[in-house]
């Protein structure tokens, strides 16, 4: 004769010689898992008056900010299962956050949620027009661009949406789906070879007992610069109707990540047609980055509505910090400059120290969804495939570097790029081309290393992923 639910809970409770920590998983595993989701979101748009004068990023020194056309925000999202940490995936409208500043986010969250200890994982849209949160794009060549108190207005606010979210998390259902119809290429234009793109879009939805949505989560891959070098108001960029649109059409929180930009991935260049014209619309204009977001938002709602329920028994958060040597003389002097502001820090042999991670969310052993976690720009022949050896790369012979999410074993894979760091392009070693002569017998270098830390990022970062993706890998930060 089989036990009771209420029996169970009493002999679990009494202990029988048991500790809570051995019942814990007993009582999850008999009664069953509880998946829960939670998100908020908060405002995060520079006050001009009292940040001001704001430096905007992305494009070139002095650029000021006139006004703000839209408000930019942090989303967050926190999933849930019994058992395992709490994990917190927060979008953030910024060119980029240091890690530095995401430890202390990371800190601020447990303070207002102890006693759990939840995994939090902040990645910027890289929006270009948007503060300078790294100091690159001052009011001259040389001089910071960061408002330290915009900085630690941005971090308390960040927080505050990842404990909020926390603190609202209920029983949900969780639906995935993704789409690539051909249309999202078009929306991207890439000018340097071999011109790969991964512009399939990955959507997560999560939904209360009664049906109502509390997030939408997208992750595609798209640089935030439709409004170009000349714009000088606030503005998330695209994302910002993504967002709008999906919260409007759906409900709850819309959580935007972005995913593999380097090579680079941009809507500048991209012929974006007008429907009521039938002909392409401006670069430089909101009316493009509205046509991006709103086309985009479709995608991903017409998609999720014909998802696929999925279960959670387990969530993991993985997560390695690794050294990169940083060969840009630029980011060199920079860091003796200053114009990091002590928010990016350097070894005593001059590397970086940056994490590299994934989350991965599986039921029954069977795993549902893998999210893999990239602190810069990757360019997306790391994410998908097709790196390749062109005449006048500087190393022509390195190894390939396998493709991210041809590691993944889940259905359902993202790639989160600028993820709890910044640190620029992240190329494929077998296409790095610092000196002449230039790929493919170009007349000129190809833009990209300008802004990457050097070529050892790619390596290094791809065989973090590849050990900690294994089967049997290091235990993850997740049951306790």
């Amino acid at each position: 004769m089989g036990l009771s639910t209420a029996k169970l809970r009493r002999i679990i409770a009494a202990g029988a010689g048991l500790c809570l920590c051995a019942a814990f998983p007993l009582l999850a595993q008999v009664l069953g898992a509880e998946f829960r989701a939670g998100a908020a979101r908060v405002v995060i748009t520079p006050e001009l008056n009292r940040h001001g004068p704001v430096y905007m990023a992305g494009f070139g020194n002095n650029r000021v900010a006139t006004g703000v056309h839209d408000d930019l925000y942090s989303r967050c999202l926190a999933l849930s299962v019994t058992g395992s940490q709490p994990v917190v995936l927060c979008g953030v409208d910024s060119i980029g956050l240091f890690t530095d500043d995401v430890e202390r986010i990371r800190t601020e969250v447990r303070k207002r949620s102890a006693p759990r200890e939840p995994n939090v994982v902040v990645a910027s849209t890289h929006d270009h027009e948007a503060p300078d949160t790294m100091g690159l794009w001052g009011p001259a060549q040389g001089r910071s661009g960061i408002n330290e108190a915009y900085n630690e207005f941005v971090v308390e606010r960040v927080a505050r949406a990842a404990a909020d979210a926390l603190r609202h998390m209920k029983p949900a259902t969780l639906t995935l789906a993704q789409a690539h119809p051909s249309e999202l290429d078009l929306l991207i234009h890439d000018d340097r070879p071999p011109e790969t793109h991964d512009a399939g879009v990955i959507v997560m939805r999560l939904t209360d007992r009664h049906g109502n949505t509390i997030a939408t989560l997208v992750n595609w891959a798209n640089h935030p610069e439709t409004l170009g070098s000349k714009n000088t108001l606030i503005t998330a960029d695209y994302p910002h109707y993504l967002c709008t649109q999906l919260e409007q059409s759906l409900d709850g929180v819309a959580v935007f990540l972005n995913g593999a930009v380097g090579g680079m991935q941009s809507p500048l260049g991209a012929e974006v047609t007008n429907p009521l014209t039938g002909k392409p619309s401006p670069d430089n204009s909101f009316y493009k980055a509205e046509l991006i977001g709103r086309r985009v938002a479709d995608i991903a709602a017409s998609a999720i509505r014909n998802g696929e329920k999925a279960k959670a028994d387990r969530i993991e958060f993985h997560e390695q910090k690794i050294e990169i040597p940083i060969a840009n003389k630029g980011f060199q002097l920079a860091a003796q400059a200053d114009l990091y502001k002590g928010c990016k820090k350097t070894t005593a042999t001059g590397a970086t120290t940056t994490p590299v991670g994934f989350v991965r969310i599986s039921a029954g052993g069977s795993v549902e969804l893998e999210i893999a976690l990239v602190p810069g720009e990757l360019y997306p022949e790391l994410s998908v495939g097709g790196i390749q050896r062109y005449p006048g790369a500087d190393f022509p012979d390195s190894p390939m570097e396998p493709a991210i999410k041809k590691l993944m074993s889940a259905q359902y894979r993202m790639l989160v790029g600028l993820a709890d760091d910044e640190i620029g392009y992240i190329i494929p070693k077998a296409e790095w081309d610092e000196k002449p002569p230039y790929l493919q017998n170009a007349t000129k270098e190809w833009y990209g290393e300008v802004n990457s830390v050097g070529p050892e990022a790619a390596p290094r970062i791809v065989s973090a992923l590849e050990q900690m993706l294994k089967p049997g890998a290091a235990p993850a930060k997740d049951a306790h």
